[in-house]
C-alpha cells in the first residue's frame, strides 16, 4: 500500500504526516521548531536546523511504515525565505515573518508607489514581506549578502534538500512582495527597485507540479527510497484551506487560533484601491490557478489565553459556559479586539484592545461574552468588506482551529454574520493539504475536485437565527462600529507616550 507524505514546517513545530488517498492518517511525527528570540524583539531560525528537524520527522514516519512505499511528498511552510551560498548553505539565519525589524525598509517603498506594488503583487509593502528581509541583510550584513547566490522560500529550501532542485511554489513566492500575480513570475520592476538580481531567485513552480526525486543523500537522511517523487507544496494556510475542501468562489475559511485568518477564493486577483486601503492580501492559491483574498484578526484566541492567564480563570470551556448564560450584548460590556494592533480594515499598529461599558455588576461571564461578541463583530466587518467586491458573495463559512470545537462560539459566528457556518474537524490541515498536493502531482487524484470529494471529515452546520442576527446588527451599528474611531486618537497618543517613556 502506498501513502502520501505531507510536511508542515511551521513557526512552532515541524510536522510530517502519512495518509492514504482518503486522508486517513497512517503515521505522524513532530519536532519543536528552533526559533531564537533576541532581547530586541528580533526572531530568527537556522535553515540547517529546519532541515534537520523535518528530516527527523520524515524518518520517524518512514520507520512507522516499514516496507510501504511513499507515492509522493510535498511541503507546506510559513512565509519566510532563506539565503544560500553556492553550496546551498545558509549565509544568514532566516528572519521570522513576525520579526518587524524591517518596518522602516517597508515604509521606504512608498515613493515607488504603494498602489503600484499592490497591483503587481497583491500585498501592501509591509515588514512581513520577505523582500524587506533581503534588503535588510543586503544593507546591514553586506558580508553575508556578498556570499549569497540563492534566495528561496523555506518550502523550496526543504524541497531543494530533498531533490537538489531549487524551485519556489507560487503561493510562497507571493509572500516575497516580488511576485507578479498575473504573469506568475518574478517582477523585474520590483527586483530592480530593491537592487536584487533575478538570477538569485529560484524558479517559480505551480503547486502540485513535480520538483524532482529524492536524492541518495536525502534518502539516507529520511529513510525513504531514493527516487521518491517530490512535488511543490505551498504556504501553510493555503494548503490548510485546500485540506478543508475550499476550492471555489463563494466558500470562505475561518481559521481561529492565536490569530484568526479569513480567506475566500477568487477567480482573479483583487487589486482595487479599496482592498489595498483595507490591507487585504490577494494572491495566488494552491489549486485551479485560482487566487484568494485574506483578512486577519491578529489577536483572537490569544485574547482568551491572555484573559485566562492574567486573571487565573477556569478552562476555556468553563469560561464559554459562563458567557452562554449572559444575554446578547453582555449587559452593556463591549470589547475591541486590537490587543496586537489592527491589521485588516486599515492597518493601525497603534490600535489597542479595550473593554467598555463596565459597571460593578459586570460579571466574568459578561467579560467573556464581550470577547466573543467583539471578535465576531470584527469578523463580520471583514466578511462584509469582502462581499462588497464585485461578484463576491460568501455562501458558507468553514471553520477550523480551536474555536471550531465550541458550538456556542460557532453559533454566534453564524448569528452575527448571517451566514451558515460549518465547523470541520480537519487534523493537521497544512500538512494534509501538502499531502493532497502530492497526490495531485502523483496522479492519485484526477483533479482538485476529486481530491476534495475523496478526503472528507465530519462537519457540523450552524444556521443563522434571523432574530438574533437582527439584535447583533443593531448593537453593531449603534455601538460597536463607533468604538474604534472614538479611541483612535487616544491610542495614537498612548503609543507616542510609550515611545517617549512617558507611560510605562
Amino acid at each position: 500500500m502506498g501513502y502520501l507524505l505531507g510536511i508542515d514546517a511551521g513557526s512552532t513545530n515541524y510536522k510530517a504526516i502519512a495518509c492514504d488517498a482518503a486522508g486517513q492518517f497512517l503515521a505522524s511525527a513532530r519536532r519543536p521548531a528552533n526559533t531564537k528570540y533576541h532581547e530586541n524583539g528580533w526572531a530568527e531560525t537556522s535553515p540547517e536546523q529546519i532541515w534537520e528537524g523535518v528530516a527527523a520527522c520524515i524518518a520517524d514516519v518512514a520507520a512507522q511504515l516499514p516496507g510501504e512505499t511513499c507515492d509522493g511528498i510535498a511541503v507546506a511552510s510559513t512565509g519566510e525565505d532563506v539565503l544560500l551560498d553556492g553550496d546551498a548553505q545558509s549565509v544568514h539565519p532566516a528572519i521570522r515573518w513576525f520579526d518587524t525589524r524591517t518596518e522602516a525598509i517597508a515604509s521606504a517603498w512608498e515613493p515607488f508607489g504603494r498602489e503600484y506594488v499592490y497591483q503587481i503583487t497583491g500585498i501592501n509593502p509591509n515588514p512581513v514581506a520577505s523582500i524587506t528581509k533581503m534588503q535588510w541583510i543586503k544593507r546591514y550584513v553586506p558580508e553575508a549578502w556578498a556570499r549569497a547566490r540563492l534566495w528561496i522560500p523555506i518550502a523550496g529550501f526543504l524541497s531543494l534538500k530533498l531533490t537538489g532542485q531549487a524551485r519556489a511554489p507560487w503561493t510562497n513566492a507571493c509572500r516575497t512582495m516580488a511576485f507578479d500575480l498575473r504573469q506568475r513570475d518574478w517582477s523585474e520592476e520590483i527586483l530592480a527597485e530593491a537592487g536584487i538580481d533575478r538570477s538569485m531567485l529560484a524558479e517559480p513552480i505551480r503547486p502540485g507540479a513535480q520538483i524532482g526525486s529524492l536524492t541518495t543523500a536525502a534518502a539516507a537522511a529520511t529513510g525513504l527510497k531514493e527516487g521518491t517523487p517530490v512535488f511543490a507544496g505551498g504556504v501553510d494556510y493555503a494548503c490548510g484551506t485546500f485540506a478543508t475542501g475550499i476550492i471555489r468562489p463563494g466558500q470562505m475559511l475561518d481559521s481561529t487560533g492565536t490569530s484568526e485568518q479569513l480567506l475566500a477564493i477568487l477567480d482573479a486577483p483583487e487589486s482595487s484601491t479599496a482592498c489595498m486601503e483595507k490591507n487585504f492580501t490577494s494572491v495566488a492559491y494552491v489549486v485551479n490557478d485560482a487566487y484568494y483574498i485574506m483578512g486577519m484578526i491578529v489577536a483572537s484566541g490569544g485574547i482568551f489565553e491572555w484573559f485566562k492567564n492574567t486573571f487565573v480563570c477556569e478552562s476555556f470551556d468553563q469560561l464559554v459556559e459562563e458567557a452562554s448564560r449572559e444575554p446578547i450584548g453582555a449587559r452593556g460590556c463591549m470589547m475591541l479586539p486590537y490587543f496586537s494592533g489592527r491589521h485588516t480594515m486599515g492597518s493601525d499598529p497603534a490600535a489597542r484592545g479595550a473593554f467598555l461599558g463596565l459597571t460593578r455588576g459586570t460579571t466574568r461571564g459578561a467579560f467573556v461574552r464581550a470577547i466573543l461578541e467583539g471578535l465576531c463583530y470584527e469578523m463580520y466587518s471583514i466578511v462584509e468588506a469582502m462581499q462588497e467586491l464585485p461578484g463576491q458573495r460568501v455562501e458558507s463559512i468553514y471553520t477550523i482551529g480551536g474555536a471550531a470545537k465550541s458550538a456556542f462560539w460557532m453559533q454566534m459566528k453564524a448569528d452575527v454574520t448571517g451566514i451558515p457556518v460549518r465547523s470541520k474537524n480537519v487534523p493537521e490541515a497544512a500538512a494534509l493539504g501538502a499531502a493532497m498536493l502530492a497526490g495531485l502531482g502523483a496522479g492519485i487524484y484526477t483533479s482538485p475536485e476529486n481530491a476534495v470529494a475523496r478526503v472528507q471529515f465530519d462537519e457540523h452546520r450552524y444556521a443563522p437565527d434571523a432574530e438574533r442576527h437582527g439584535q447583533y446588527m443593531e448593537l453593531y451599528e449603534t455601538l460597536n462600529r463607533l468604538i474604534y474611531p472614538a479611541l483612535r486618537e487616544f491610542n495614537a497618543a498612548v503609543t507616542h507616550a510609550q515611545g517617549t517613556n512617558e507611560v510605562k
